[in-house]
């Protein structure tokens, strides 16, 4: 069976990594090629070192270019898979229309988070799902809002968690914690929906509210890094707050922090949630996409509500009282659920169901 999985970039950001960890996946029955509507990059290079197939395309990823729907048609002519599996908004319109010019014989289309669409979007994607083979959510609440927004049969819809490489080499990364701070870590792309400045807000707060030294660490990139970095100037905050820009590995910085913090107004399934439960890092995040199917509150991680950041900032604080003893107990079964539950394995049987199934 040739499967294309499609996204519409392969340099950086959530689909991305997760289309690499997909890469890793030891397949002898089947052959994956991993293919973009716009550009590649790091992404791209990774998945070519887990000698998998790529195929940057390098067309116009802006909805509705007719050329790049003739573009992908030619591809998919050509290449002529079993199943196209999309992601994203961009390569769900452009992947559908195209494979169903094309007679792909199975289309399923992934849509990663809650998108905040106009009436003729709207529109559009309701007939796109409707009209794909089977639609995937990395969450239950996706497939709730997909359903309900959409008005969709449940039975070809299907959640299908995201999943991590448990495979890292904890023992090497030796402790470099600087037991006079409190280090929380960000680890997203800077963009308005990761709501990075109220954590900013809440660290100025903390810093003049409690004891406790804290330092803030925002690893990423994205068209917001100029004004946050802004923000910290404007609050004083640059002996609290740090960047340090795209990094390629994020276990070294999660194993030498005291809480992760993702404060995302909407979220699919977090791939960095995921890395740092799994490096048993304690964990906070808003409730919203997977998180409350992957956190149990005060169990194993801790949820808040999105865009409240009087909650936030008291969470803050509650955490940063609490023993450590008790904090390294929620990070290891943050641990514990992440292993047992979102393995490679387990996504490729999930998906396998699917590619696999008659057409509904």
């Amino acid at each position: 069976m040739k499967i294309i999985r499609l996204s519409t970039f392969l340099n950086f950001g959530g689909i991305e990594t997760k289309m690499v960890n997909l890469s890793h996946y030891n397949d002898t029955e089947n052959e994956w090629i991993f293919a973009a509507v716009g550009k590649g990059g790091v992404a791209e290079e990774r998945i070519l070192n887990n000698n998998k197939r790529t195929a940057i395309l390098n067309l116009n990823y802006k909805i509705p270019c007719l050329k790049t729907i003739w573009g992908l048609y030619k591809y998919l002519k050509k290449e002529r898979p079993d199943v196209l599996h999309t992601s994203g908004a961009e390569a769900n319109f452009f992947g559908f229309l195209a494979g169903r010019m094309a007679k792909v014989p199975k289309i399923i289309v992934e849509e990663i988070g809650i998108p905040n669409q106009s009436y003729n979007a709207k529109k559009i994607f309701g007939f796109i799902f409707k009209n794909a083979d089977y639609v995937v959510g990395e969450s239950q609440t996706v497939v709730n809002h997909i359903v309900s927004n959409y008005k969709l049969n449940v039975s070809k819809t299907k959640v299908i968690h995201n999943f991590g490489l448990f495979n890292y080499k904890f023992d090497s990364q030796k402790s470099q914690n600087d037991n006079n701070y409190f280090h929380i870590v960000m680890i997203s792309r800077l963009e308005p929906v990761k709501n990075i400045e109220a954590v900013i807000n809440v660290i100025a707060h903390l810093k003049d509210r409690i004891s406790v030294r804290i330092k803030l660490t925002i690893a990423g990139s994205g068209t917001l890094e100029e004004n946050l970095k802004n923000r910290v100037s404007e609050l004083e905050l640059s002996e609290n707050v740090f960047f340090m820009g795209f990094i390629s590995d994020p276990y070294p910085i999660l194993k030498n922090s005291d809480l992760y913090i993702l404060n995302s107004f909407s979220e699919g399934f977090s791939n960095s949630l995921i890395e740092a439960m799994y490096s048993s890092t304690p964990s906070l995040s808003t409730d919203v996409g997977a998180a409350s199917e992957i956190i149990d509150n005060n169990v194993n991680g801790f949820l808040i509500p999105a865009a409240n950041e009087k909650v936030l900032l008291d969470r803050i604080e509650t955490i940063i009282s609490m023993p450590k003893e008790r904090l390294q107990e929620i990070g290891m079964k943050g641990h514990q659920k992440i292993t047992e539950n979102f393995s490679l394995n387990n996504h490729i049987a999930e998906l396998m169901q699917i590619y696999k199934s008659n057409k509904l």
